[in-house]
């Protein structure tokens, strides 16, 4: 006679219940969605990082570097005063191109004196590139924010160090981040870092903090760029007004701090 088998109930081995399966559904999808929550910040973090250090930016500024300083006007001389040139544009949108230049300005932090000017540049500013007349704000919606450090920083007589470009007034906010780390910076500047765009990485945009926090952005000078009726000359030599505004580039090296009148 064929003995029956016994089977015995393992007690290590979880029993499934009735719920087994919702619970299963349940845990994956709290997986995924960390899973996804991980991905999505890592891809702000990289955007965020992105805004600075812009190569185009900073292509800009090397190739006005090559054009090296202008010599002051008959009558004036160089300060010889520190200073670092930072040019400010606002736009209505971050992009390479299309967007709309809403406001242009040069802030000169001079180190040596502890002061800092901020001159507002009009964006119907006269400019001419590759012999064709155009303007400031037409440049930038047409050619692009980098297109424009080039042309202007000529007309202005001045080498810029660093380009801002934001949707909106942010240099508050960019001297409160004075005191942070280069390590911290995404994380607690995600809000300011989402407004500009910069040729600056971290530790360059923390020292541009450091500098402006410094001076204190309520001690900054501020005015309009001075302007001239721009000229052409006819064959006969005789000179007309063409109807444009262009810089008055030694009365605004005057205002920057960068030249000052001969004794």
């Amino acid at each position: 006679m064929a003995r029956q088998r016994e089977r015995f109930e393992r007690t290590d081995v979880p029993k499934g219940g009735p719920h087994a399966n919702v619970i299963g559904a349940v845990v994956c999808v709290v997986v995924l969605a960390l899973a996804a929550g991980a991905v999505a910040f890592a891809w702000n973090r990289a955007n965020l990082e992105s805004r600075m250090g812009d190569t185009a930016l900073g292509d800009a500024l090397s190739a006005l570097s090559r054009y090296g300083e202008e010599s002051p006007a008959e009558g004036y001389v160089a300060t010889g005063d520190d200073i670092s040139y930072t040019l400010l544009l606002t736009s209505d949108s971050l992009d390479a191109q299309g967007g709309t230049l809403e406001g242009a300005r040069i802030l000169a932090a001079d180190s040596t004196k502890g002061t800092a000017v901020l001159v507002t540049v009009p964006t119907d500013l006269a400019l001419t590139v590759d012999d064709q007349p155009t303007t400031l704000g037409d440049l930038f919606s047409s050619e692009g924010y980098a297109a424009c450090v080039v042309p202007l920083g000529l007309a202005a007589g001045v080498r810029f160090d660093q380009v801002v470009l934001a949707t909106g007034d942010v240099l508050e906010q960019a001297a409160q981040l004075a005191g942070s780390s280069a390590g911290d910076l995404v994380r607690s500047a995600s809000g300011f870092l989402s407004q500009i765009r910069t040729n600056m990485d971290a530790a360059e945009l923390l020292s541009f903090a450091e500098s402006l926090a410094a001076i204190g952005t309520a001690n900054l000078t501020t005015s309009d760029a001075p302007l001239v009726a721009e000229t052409t000359t006819d064959d006969a030599g005789n000179a007309a007004e063409t109807g444009r505004q262009v810089l008055d580039a030694t009365q605004l090296g005057v205002a920057l701090g960068r030249i000052a009148p001969a004794a």
